[in-house]
């Protein structure tokens, strides 16, 4: 069953939405590797990336409608490094169209207008030139989802998240005031409506509680530049620091431990990674991650 007819009948009487057979996928597989490239290009590392994890038809099949959720939360420029590369998302978007994809919808809930963010970031050019379907978050689509956690359990979130075959996951690596890093887990922050500054009281946990309970079928890490500081808005091109590298794993949390080590960081010390490890999500320890390090 495609799991956007699965969610379909997944609607209980309450009109929350919860996806027991898509949560019983486990997502700490000690096998499955984090791959690693470095190179000039950000969009010829992401395909180089995505070839070493298998290609892109291991995650994508034929007739699939494929979510692309980059962060684009704020008005800044590709040199600024508080949006995803926009030509991380460009080699996505072409990959998933020739696995077969129907339909590739790129998306963000921003924080700054999203007319701007996606204009200014780039993502909208892209999405033009490659044939994604652009979507703005729209409050009207907002259905109640179960996260099954402990922090965060039922939580309004954009039914555009939810209604698609495939899940890719697209953070930028940068700093984050609250929550130390964003990455993987923190970007799907993105997916939700409401209040999400209530999230805060207790950031770590909640961010971990909402990648356990959503799935999230691969994670790519744009971090070929790197907001080094006064995150996540950023701002100062002296903040940002090229790293020429792009992440990627069906992993979101040890995808996460191995960005957290290239920014510089004790993934212990981020309270989202920590907490993730303690809901047995994945390794914390990166000698015990299988990673696969490119050079292009």
């Amino acid at each position: 069953m495609k799991r956007r007819d699965f969610i379909k009948k997944s609607v209980v009487a309450s009109g929350v939405l919860t996806t027991p057979a898509l949560l019983s996928i486990a997502q700490n597989a000690p096998s499955e590797p984090v791959v690693k490239v470095m190179g000039e290009s950000p969009y010829e590392i992401t395909k180089k990336a995505i070839l070493e994890l298998g290609g892109m038809g291991k995650f994508v099949s034929k007739q699939d409608i494929v979510m692309i959720k980059p962060n684009i939360g704020w008005n800044r420029t590709v040199e600024q490094a508080a949006c995803t590369n926009p030509e991380v998302v460009k080699a996505l978007v072409e990959m998933a169209l020739n696995a077969g994809a129907k339909k590739v919808i790129v998306m963000d809930n921003t924080c700054h207008k999203a007319e701007d963010t996606y204009n200014r970031s780039g993502i909208a050019a892209v999405a033009k030139e490659t044939g994604a379907t652009l979507k703005y978050a729209d409050e009207n689509r907002l259905v109640v989802y179960d996260f099954k956690g402990e922090h965060i359990t039922q939580w309004p979130v954009f039914k555009d998240f939810i209604e698609v075959d495939k899940f890719i996951n697209v953070p930028i690596l940068k700093h984050h005031g609250s929550a130390e890093l964003t990455i993987g887990m923190k970007n799907l922050y993105g997916i939700l409506g409401g209040r999400r500054g209530k999230l805060h009281r207790s950031m770590g946990n909640s961010i971990a509680d909402l990648a356990n309970g959503f799935k999230t079928h691969l994670t790519v890490v744009d971090a070929y530049r790197v907001l080094l500081r006064n995150g996540p808005i950023g701002g100062r091109l002296s903040d940002v620091e090229l790293k020429k590298t792009v992440m990627a794993s069906t992993n979101i949390m040890e995808v996460d431990v191995v960005a957290a080590h290239l920014f510089g960081k004790e993934p212990s010390q981020v309270p989202f990674i920590q907490a993730a490890f303690e809901k047995k999500m994945g390794q914390i320890d990166i000698g015990k991650i299988n990673v696969k390090s490119f050079k292009v």
